[in-house]
């Protein structure tokens, strides 16, 4: 049974209810740096293939091709997702600048 942060019990149906109103409060800065964090776990376990792949040259070469490709495609999505970072920072600081709020990254 799940349970809220002060540790009361919640219903299914109040849990999912809450659960839906975090799922919208998440912002577009948050879901691209969900996407790069993944996108990390995906670059390492290239990367190990292509180790073993080198090891297995003889026999695995052909999925080396393979995986150095996908690497590469991967490292494209990673250059698209840190520029998308940086505009979507560059936004939140020009609006907070608009709203005569502070920046809090100094």
């Amino acid at each position: 049974m799940p349970k809220d942060k002060a540790g009361n019990k919640l219903t299914w149906k109040e849990y999912m209810a809450r659960w839906k109103k975090g799922i919208e409060g998440v912002t577009v800065l948050q879901q691209v740096t969900l996407q790069i964090r993944s996108t990390y776990v995906m670059v390492i376990g290239l990367l190990c293939g292509l180790v073993v792949c080198v090891i297995g040259f003889k026999t695995l070469w052909w999925l080396s091709i393979i995986l150095a490709a996908a690497l590469f495609n991967v490292g494209i999505q990673m250059l698209g997702l840190y520029q998308k970072k940086f505009a979507l920072e560059y936004a939140e600081q020009s609006m907070m600048k608009l709203e005569g709020g502070y920046d809090v990254k100094g």
